[in-house]
Formats: C-alpha cells, sequence, structure tokens
C-alpha cells in the first residue's frame, strides 16, 4: 500500500453570527456572546419561532464591486452570499498560497444546504420571455447553447459558490460540492484531506456555507419540531441538559486551505495545523433521527482516532455537535463515553452552538474554525447554557459556567446530520 502524505492547515476563516473574521469571532467567544434575537431580515411575526442568530454585518460590503449578475445571484441565494463574503475576506491570503500550485493540482470540495431555487423569480423571467418584456431568460439560453462548459454553473445553484471561488483562484484540478446535511462542510474537509493523503492534489480550498434563517427552513423544522422555543432566546438553545427544547436557526460560511507535506516542504511553508485524521459513517437508521445506540456516531469517532493514530487519553478538548434536540444529544454522549472510556472524565467537552446557533451544513466549518481559534489561544469554551447535565460529572466533563484557560494541542470536532451521516475530525495544533 503507497505510504500516505501528511496534511496541513495553513489558513482558515469563517463570517459567523460571532462576527466576522477570526479576530472578532474569538472576541465573541470569549465574551460568551449571545446573539441570538428577533429576526431582523424578513418580516416573522407569522412563523412559531421569531428568533435566530443571524450574521448582522451587511456583507455586500465584500463583494460590492463584483458584477451585476454576480450581485443579482446574492440577493437571491443567502448561501451564495455568505460564500462571496468569506472569499472576499480571505481572497489575498488564498492567492499567495494557491498561485505556488499547479493548477491541475489544486481544487475546491464546498459543504452547502439545500435550497429551493427561486422559482417565482425564474417563472417570471419566462413569461418575460414569452411576452417579449424581459430577454434576460433568452439571453441565458442563448450563453448555454453557444458555451455548453457553462451549464452547470447557470442551471445547478449548488455548483455557484465552488465554481465561483475556483474561477477566480484558477483551481483547476476539480471542484466538488457535497450535500450531506449538518456534515457537508466538515465532510468537504474530510474529503480534501484524503485527496492530499493519497498525492491526488497539492492545494485544496475547502469550506462551506448556507443559512437556514428563512421561510421554508424555519417553517420545516419547527413542523419537526427541532428549534428551541423559549421566551429570551439567549437562553434558548440549551445541548446536553435535561430542559433542552431544541436548537437554534443560524448562518455562517468559512473556507481553509489544506495542503499536503510535500507541497508544504517544498515551498518552506509554516502550517497552522496538521489534519490527523477523520471518520465517517452511516447509521441506515432514519431519515430525521440518529440511531439510539449510537453505533455510527461510535464508529465515526473510532476511525478517526485510528487513523491520527491518536488515543483518547491524547485527546485535550472535543468540540460536540450537541443540537440541544432532544434525540441528538444523550445518543452523542453516549457514543463519547463508549469510545473514550476513562478518558472521558477528564477530557473538556463543549458545544457553541447555543451561541452561534446551527447553520446546518456550514455547521462542520464554522465549529472547525471555532476550534483553532481554541487551540490556537488555549481557551476551552463553556457551555454557557448547561444548568442541569443529562450526564454525571463524574461520567463525563461537560464544561459548565465558564470559559477554561487550558492548553488544547490535540482535538476533535464531530458533526452529524440528517440521513444518519457522521463525520469526526482529529485536529493537532503546530
Amino acid at each position: 500500500m503507497k505510504q500516505q502524505h501528511r496534511v496541513f492547515l495553513l489558513d482558515y476563516d469563517l463570517i459567523s453570527p460571532l462576527g466576522v473574521g477570526r479576530r472578532e469571532v474569538f472576541s465573541s467567544l470569549a465574551a460568551n456572546r449571545m446573539p441570538a434575537a428577533k429576526i431582523r431580515s424578513f418580516f416573522p411575526d407569522a412563523l412559531p419561532i421569531d428568533y435566530a442568530a443571524e450574521v448582522e454585518f451587511p456583507l455586500l460590503h465584500w463583494y460590492g464591486h463584483e458584477s451585476e449578475a454576480i450581485r443579482a445571484a446574492a440577493r437571491h441565494d443567502r448561501k451564495f452570499e455568505l460564500s462571496l463574503a468569506v472569499y472576499h475576506l480571505m481572497e489575498e491570503r488564498l492567492r499567495k498560497i494557491t498561485e505556488l500550485a499547479s493548477s491541475e493540482r489544486a481544487g475546491i470540495i464546498m459543504g452547502l444546504g439545500v435550497d429551493v431555487p427561486p422559482i417565482d423569480l425564474l417563472q417570471e423571467k419566462i413569461h418575460g420571455t414569452l411576452d417579449g418584456t424581459d430577454d434576460s431568460f433568452a439571453d441565458v439560453i442563448q450563453l448555454i447553447n453557444r458555451d455548453k462548459s457553462r451549464i452547470s454553473t447557470v442551471l445547478n445553484p449548488y455548483d455557484l459558490s465552488s465554481v465561483f471561488i475556483a474561477e477566480k483562484l484558477g483551481l483547476g484540478g476539480f471542484q466538488k460540492t457535497v450535500l450531506t446535511a449538518c456534515t457537508a462542510s466538515t465532510q468537504a474537509i474530510a474529503q480534501g484531506y484524503e485527496s492530499l493523503a493519497r498525492g491526488e492534489m497539492d492545494v485544496i480550498v475547502a469550506g462551506g456555507s448556507d443559512s437556514i434563517i428563512n421561510l421554508l427552513a424555519l417553517v420545516s423544522f419547527s413542523r419537526l419540531g427541532v428549534l428551541a422555543s423559549s421566551q429570551d432566546p439567549s437562553r434558548a438553545c440549551k445541548p446536553f441538559d435535561l430542559n433542552r427544547s431544541g436548537t437554534l436557526a443560524g448562518e455562517a460560511a468559512g473556507l481553509c486551505v489544506l495542503v499536503s507535506e510535500p507541497f508544504l516542504r517544498a515551498h518552506r511553508l509554516e502550517p497552522m495545523f496538521e489534519i490527523l485524521g477523520y471518520g465517517n459513517t452511516l447509521d441506515a437508521y432514519n431519515i430525521t433521527a440518529p440511531d439510539p445506540q449510537g453505533t455510527g456516531m461510535k464508529r465515526a469517532f473510532s476511525a478517526a482516532l485510528m487513523r491520527a493514530g491518536v488515543t483518547g487519553e491524547q485527546v485535550d478538548y472535543i468540540n460536540l455537535h450537541g443540537t440541544g434536540t432532544r434525540s441528538n444529544d444523550p445518543v452523542e454522549i453516549d457514543a463519547v463515553i463508549s469510545v473514550f472510556g476513562e478518558a472521558a472524565r477528564s477530557i473538556p467537552m463543549s458545544s457553541t452552538k447555543d451561541r452561534h446557533g446551527h447553520a446546518i451544513a456550514a455547521a462542520g466549518i464554522q465549529e472547525l474554525g471555532v476550534l483553532c481559534l481554541c487551540m490556537e489561544n488555549d481557551f476551552v469554551p463553556c457551555n454557557v447554557n448547561l444548568e442541569k447535565p443529562i450526564r454525571e460529572s463524574s461520567e463525563i466533563d461537560l464544561v459548565r459556567c465558564e470559559n477554561r484557560k487550558a492548553v488544547v494541542r490535540t482535538a476533535v470536532t464531530t458533526n452529524f446530520a440528517f440521513g444518519g451521516v457522521n463525520t469526526a475530525l482529529v485536529l493537532r495544533r503546530n
């Protein structure tokens, strides 16, 4: 078997309800800032849950110089708008790395949330073409007929983010879009790791973008009974608490740059972290609920540790998925105790979704960013809203009440998705 390359993380950044960029996000983490509030981006009064964790910064600031076509796409697709903004936030730093690689040895993998295309807008354009009042749809058809390579970009909105960034940076190796709900961007990073470890690519830009702060998503998640209900939005999401009632709707975007060890050494680059390994499994149990036995979660943790060559005793912190839903949290805790055993008593663990909400497809990249900030700053965030833990402290160290100062050199982050998809990553600080 061919020896695999080590994989390193050179740079990362994120846009989150906690802030724009790493500095703002960490300041919010350290201050236990809780951005959940009544939704401002549209009129939410008809909704059963009218609050969320929104990105409040005007994102047009980052991409206002783009063409009208790009700005129009961003107006109709919040995911794409968030992707645009985080790309421009990192553009110069991304170029410094990707320009060192040959185009065919650099690729991009994005995890995105599923959304409904703007059918009303498309229908309006088609009617306009038929009655002669709007030629824009006809122009699109002509473009497709003239340049068939643009078909997926024009007709598949899920390709927009990755194709846009690939074209900007000249990433000619490949582009992939992962649509596995809450594990999408985590799997994007894992797939990037795999491609680099096998020597297929030298550089991978990986990340994701998503928002569930829209009528369709909020009504759907409310009907599923997974959104937290509270008079105080900042206290709504309570991961691992006996009185938890659901998760907090959120949105986010983030990118990271992964490189193989040969590329790193050849260009004398300084890595921030090493991706030691990942685990990826499927429950094959239920489309909207985890296997109550946690078999898939356990296998994901175990596979990540085995691939990383790390024991439970060597892990300094675990960033848990911790949605705050009735079904996820106890299964996740049982899986941790089963895999980590005695070590679970001494490894600090927390979920930060009570602060920034659940960004679904972007949960993985947002929480990877949070984890990296914690590792850089020797910081362990507490479960802010945890009052009555679902398991005793003698069994597991769920950090309560106050953030901790602690050296975090090796850490695990994990995400679990609808459909029973389970993914875990192991990182080490350099």
